[in-house]
């Protein structure tokens, strides 16, 4: 690239671009290797047995919601306390492998949420965690 010069239209100068152009080529390669390229393999032609057993008959997570007025709903049911340590047990006598969500209105209160999570550990729920947004 050439840039002429206000003072003096004889002399000409460049600028060095191979700097910028190393700099665009490692920004595409950095590009390029932390995008994950994710092709699933299928083939129309094989035909795949049966089974009882599916993907969505795998253990699927116990969502427990909080309402900032203090209610707990499992499925879509309210419930109190005593209701959700009852559900929590008939969910863990026929799953004894269980996974639950916790997830609390921003308004409600920190114990109702300490309340659950020990509901979850009393019937013997190994694994229960807090579910929260995050903003970027």
């Amino acid at each position: 690239m050439r840039v002429e010069s206000s003072e003096d239209s004889g002399n000409e100068q460049l600028i060095d671009t191979s700097s910028l152009v190393d700099i665009m080529f490692i920004l595409i390669i950095f590009f390029l290797v932390t995008t994950s390229f994710h092709e699933e393999e299928t083939d129309m032609a094989v035909n795949l047995p049966e089974t009882d057993l599916t993907l969505s008959s795998a253990v699927q997570v116990l969502v427990i919601n909080i309402r900032n007025d203090g209610s707990y709903f499992v499925s879509d049911r309210r419930m109190d306390l005593e209701g959700l340590n009852s559900e929590l047990v008939e969910v863990i006598r026929r799953n004894p492998d269980q996974k639950v969500l916790v997830r609390a209105d921003r308004s409600a209160l920190h114990g109702q949420v300490a309340q659950a999570i020990a509901a979850c550990r009393r019937v013997g729920i190994s694994e229960a965690n807090i579910g929260y947004m995050t903003t970027l």
